[in-house]
């Protein structure tokens, strides 16, 4: 896996979400294969959104992700990594397809309702990224909050 970062990572942060990510990733369960091929692109930066990720091109499975942290608070950035993470997960074994008119989430179409916040908290996808990001980011601080 690589990890590339912009240019307002600070080393502190970058230590931080070198340890997380593959932390995250092997709680996801996610094979060493797929995980060995990732490469993300790590930015920070002051947005309206908490975070986001994107995959970067439109491979079928794809390996490369562009994730967006807002530090609006030190700790709050390894948490929303943990929602992303997820959602890198979910496209990178191929649970999660976005489209421009749909979305496709374990082989069943998902429709826009025309609602943003509708569409936003009860997709799936979103439902369990923030059910898996505090679990994630708890068990992560009690097991590396020492190396922090």
């Amino acid at each position: 896996m690589i990890i590339n970062y912009n240019n307002r990572v600070r080393k502190a942060q970058r230590k931080d979400i070198d340890l997380a990510v593959p932390y995250y990733l092997t709680k996801l369960g996610l094979d060493k294969s797929i995980s060995d091929e990732l490469q993300l692109y790590i930015s920070i930066r002051k947005d309206e959104a908490r975070g986001y990720c994107a995959p970067c091109g439109m491979r079928k499975d794809p390996r490369e992700f562009f994730i967006v942290l807002n530090p609006y608070e030190e700790t709050s950035i390894l948490q929303t990594l943990a929602h992303e993470i997820v959602h890198v997960v979910q496209f990178a074994t191929g649970r999660l397809k976005l489209f421009k008119t749909f979305s496709r989430w374990d082989g069943k179409r998902f429709e826009g309702k025309k609602n943003e916040m509708d569409d936003y908290y009860d997709s799936p996808w979103e439902i369990e990224a923030f059910g898996r990001e505090e679990g994630l980011f708890v068990r992560f601080l009690t097991d590396h909050g020492d190396d922090l």
